[in-house]
């Protein structure tokens, strides 16, 4: 192994507490009425267009209940629509409203000023080797989940990481 366990818990903890400080640090007031995870829904919804839940659900690595949860909730404010699949009458499909949309530019203009805030004292050059170094833990933990995945048979798509959230 390259990495050592104290090494990986290390990194484990700092990316529990990142988690908790880019929730703090990047929050826009519009996200405290939906719950959390709200905007990744909405992200990934308008990446991957008109959809299932249990596709999408899929794709975010969560059940089925839980983006049933968001899928209310995000209805109830006129974010996502339901309408028939025109494929099967049985299904409905999901897809992101007008509102949805300005919702999730707002949010991102948002979070990018605060982070450009956060990031004051840092060059751009340490900027792009940051963003290369997470995306590369990302990936090598996508890889281990969709191994993961595929020998217990459960279904993980990738497609959620490409979602501008």
């Amino acid at each position: 192994m390259a990495v050592s366990p104290d090494t990986a818990q290390s990194l484990i903890k700092e990316l529990f507490f990142m988690g908790r400080a880019i929730r703090a640090a990047l929050s826009h007031p519009e996200e405290g009425d939906l719950l959390p995870g709200g905007i990744g829904v909405l992200g990934s919804l308008e990446a991957r267009g008109p959809c299932r839940q249990v596709d999408l659900a899929a794709d975010l690595c969560i059940s089925q209940s839980t983006l049933s949860r968001h899928v209310a909730e995000l209805v109830s404010s006129g974010n996502i629509a339901r309408h028939a699949d025109p494929d099967d009458g049985r299904a409905t499909l999901i897809q992101i409203t007008a509102d949805g949309s300005a919702l999730l530019r707002c949010v991102r203009v948002s979070r990018a000023r605060a982070l450009q805030a956060a990031l004051a004292n840092w060059s751009e050059v340490e900027a792009e080797q940051a963003a290369t170094v997470v995306q590369k833990l990302r990936n090598s933990l996508a890889a281990v989940a969709h191994h993961t995945a595929v020998g217990e048979r459960r279904p993980v798509s990738t497609e959620s990481q490409e979602s501008d959230v």
